[in-house]
């Protein structure tokens, strides 16, 4: 698994940076990189699934964090909740909170939620952080990185100036390359996605 300072030397090192003077700062790499994990996941959010006490009586229950989108809703066992209010067992999703129509009549185990959803990718904190973003995928987010980095060079005259003579190239074109190149690889990975779901129900993890 990649950590947050081993994608950002492979930032630095796709970009040509790892002179004495950087163009870019680790934090300003560091923020990029969160920003990158934002537009992956917006993409290709991370699945993963939960279980949840019920009450009996009690219709609401906070929702997990980073929580995006339900998947699928099962209460009480063996029995799958409707995201319409027209069903005889529905759900909605509204302020937070998963609302259960009707709402539970019993407790225990056999009346848990269990919640199959997507969610967003947890950021790293600190260097020796993990990545929660697929290890395959680590080049989309280079590629993400590299072109906010170029972007937000080509504004400073002196450091463009600089890239442009390192890399013989203008650092917009440059970051327009990349940008291309992670939405391709992005585009390819969401129809890969969208076939293995036709196929089989993926498999989810807390």
């Amino acid at each position: 698994m990649t950590t947050r300072a081993e994608l950002r030397a492979a930032i630095r090192t796709e970009l040509n940076d790892g002179g004495g003077t950087p163009l870019w700062s680790d934090a300003l790499l560091n923020e990029f990189i969160a920003q990158a994990i934002r537009r992956y996941g917006a993409q290709l959010p991370e699945e993963a699934s939960t279980t949840i006490a019920v009450v009996a009586g009690q219709a609401a229950y906070p929702l997990p964090d980073r929580f995006l989108r339900a998947v699928r809703v099962e209460q009480p066992a063996g029995t799958e909740r409707v995201g319409d209010g027209r069903h005889p067992w529905s759900y909605r999703v509204f302020a937070g909170q998963l609302l259960l129509d009707p709402a539970p009549t019993q407790a225990g185990s056999d009346q848990e939620i269990t919640l199959d959803y997507l969610r967003r990718y947890a950021e790293p904190a600190a260097d020796g952080d993990t990545l929660a973003t697929p290890s395959a995928d680590d080049d989309v987010l280079v590629a993400l990185v590299c072109a906010r980095a170029l972007d937000e060079l080509a504004l400073d005259e002196s450091k463009r100036q600089r890239f442009s003579r390192v890399r013989s190239a203008d650092p917009r074109g440059v970051a327009a390359a990349y940008e291309r190149r992670a939405g391709e690889r992005i585009a390819l990975r969401a129809r890969v996605l969208r076939v293995g779901a036709l196929v089989d129900r993926t498999a989810f993890h807390e």
